[in-house]
């Protein structure tokens, strides 16, 4: 593995500032955080993710994999049944390189690239929680509905907008009107799955709260509201039929990329109070912990690529308790795709492991990263399967196809994750145009909270 590379070049900057995010951050205050949603079908679900979808320059990867979510509306492929909505996971539309954001970039990289995500009855339902660039703010102070000028100010227009209302942004002619998603973080309620979805703000490796007002992560808003949904999900599962419980971030608490030591790491920010923050992943595992509740599963993107990373918790007798499937979809569009192996200076490591390795054996986390563990030790995190762009012709842009079945009698609900593939070069043009190609794929057993398979034959 590649060694963390603090050197020092000519500027007197260390080599690994590239991989260093100095962005701002913001956290209005939460209001409403839910939304029911109620799908037309029954007895399954199916809708799709994925993020980093956005690109100012090249817009053939986006529609390339907005095409392919829409090929699968009219067409949806078994176990899946026609999908209900699609829930993006962040970063849908990149400024220019040195300038604001615009609506005219909303609807190119937004709007536009799912025109055609729709069934006879009119466009499906796109909801999102933000990324790192849809939460930067702009040259006014807040509030966001002033800062017309960033990226916030254009996230909160479209996406926790007013029901039937086209955004002045959406100039395509789809007909898609804007979201009513509550908040920047919020959970989205279905009869078979609440989806919890957080902000994790603009901060090298993620944030929820302000770590300059909270120097304990764990006494922050966010945090508090998180615990609270995972403890109130708790609740509703145990009065009656359980569903699943989903979580939604846009930075990954998990990444089996070389540069994840750096890009992991919250305090190599340039936020207010970085030196207080602690990596996205132990600040969830607090939260678990606090609650008494995991989540089934954790979607995630921010890095430009595919991963299925499998956390799995110690049970007695050196058995496995839980396993919980945690995916990178950051394939959405955005050009070029990263390499597992970029190192934060120049060139590529020569001694990256293969799938399936051990992220805190193998890998490269953040040095103050600690392993998930439960009350009987603890447990693993494994980089199972990734697709990146190391061969520039044919780069596996891509999205999350997931379908939850209730299960009946004996037989038990699932969550099953397939990843489909639109390749596109290095130009952004599909190496097969109209095609998607099932390249991964794993189930989960709601009941043991057990992987059952994973991979395709």
């Amino acid at each position: 593995m590649g060694k963390k590379d603090d050197s020092l070049s000519k500027s007197g900057k260390s080599k690994s500032d590239a991989c260093v995010e100095k962005g701002m951050w913001t956290t209005p205050p939460a209001v409403v955080t839910n939304l029911v949603f109620t799908p037309q079908t029954s007895g399954a679900m199916t809708f799709h993710m994925v993020g980093c979808s956005g690109d100012p320059k090249r817009t053939g990867p986006g529609l390339a994999v907005g095409g392919g979510m829409a090929s699968q509306i009219a067409n949806p492929v078994s176990p899946a049944v026609t999908p209900s909505f699609f829930y993006h996971l962040g970063d849908i539309a990149y400024p220019t390189s040195g300038t604001t954001m615009s609506g005219d970039l909303w609807n190119t990289q937004f709007y536009n690239q799912y025109k055609a995500y729709k069934n006879a009855s009119g466009p499906l339902p796109i909801f999102a929680i933000p990324g790192n660039h849809d939460g930067n703010v702009g040259s006014k102070p807040y509030p966001p509905d002033q800062d017309t000028d960033g990226e916030i100010y254009h996230y909160m227009q479209n996406m926790c907008g007013t029901a039937g209302v086209v955004s002045p942004d959406n100039q395509s002619g789809s007909g898609l009107t804007e979201s009513t998603v509550p908040y920047v973080y919020w959970r989205l309620d279905t009869p078979l799955a609440w989806i919890i979805g957080l902000y994790t703000n603009v901060a090298n490796g993620g944030i929820l709260d302000d770590p300059s007002q909270y120097k304990d992560p764990t006494q922050g808003p966010q945090y508090g509201w998180l615990v609270d949904q995972l403890t109130w999900c708790k609740q509703q599962n145990a009065g009656g039929t359980p569903r699943a419980i989903l979580l939604a971030l846009h930075y990954p608490p998990y990444n089996g990329t070389i540069d994840f030591l750096q890009r992991g790491d919250p305090t190599l920010g340039k936020s207010p109070g970085a030196s207080n923050a602690q990596p996205i992943g132990n600040v969830l595992q607090s939260a678990f912990t606090e609650a008494g509740q995991l989540p089934d599963a954790i979607f995630c993107a921010h890095a430009h690529l595919y991963q299925r990373i499998t956390i799995a918790y110690p049970g007695a007798s050196d058995s496995i308790s839980q396993q919980i499937p945690c995916f990178i979809v950051g394939c959405g569009g955005h050009t070029q795709l990263e390499q597992m192996a970029s190192e934060c200076s120049t060139g590529t490591s020569k001694n990256f492991p293969a799938a399936p390795f051990d992220l805190f054996k193998q890998g490269t986390p953040p040095k103050t990263l600690s392993v998930p563990q439960n009350s009987y030790g603890k447990g693993t995190v494994t980089i199972e399967a990734y697709f990146d762009g190391s061969n520039q012709a044919n780069q596996p842009y891509g999205f999350l196809t997931v379908t939850l079945t209730a299960g009946s009698g004996s037989t038990h609900p699932t969550l099953v994750c397939q990843f489909y593939t639109t390749p596109c070069d290095s130009n952004g043009n599909p190496v097969n145009p109209n095609t998607v190609t099932l390249t991964d794929s794993c189930t989960l057993d709601l009941t043991t909270h057990l992987l059952t398979q994973q991979g395709v034959s």
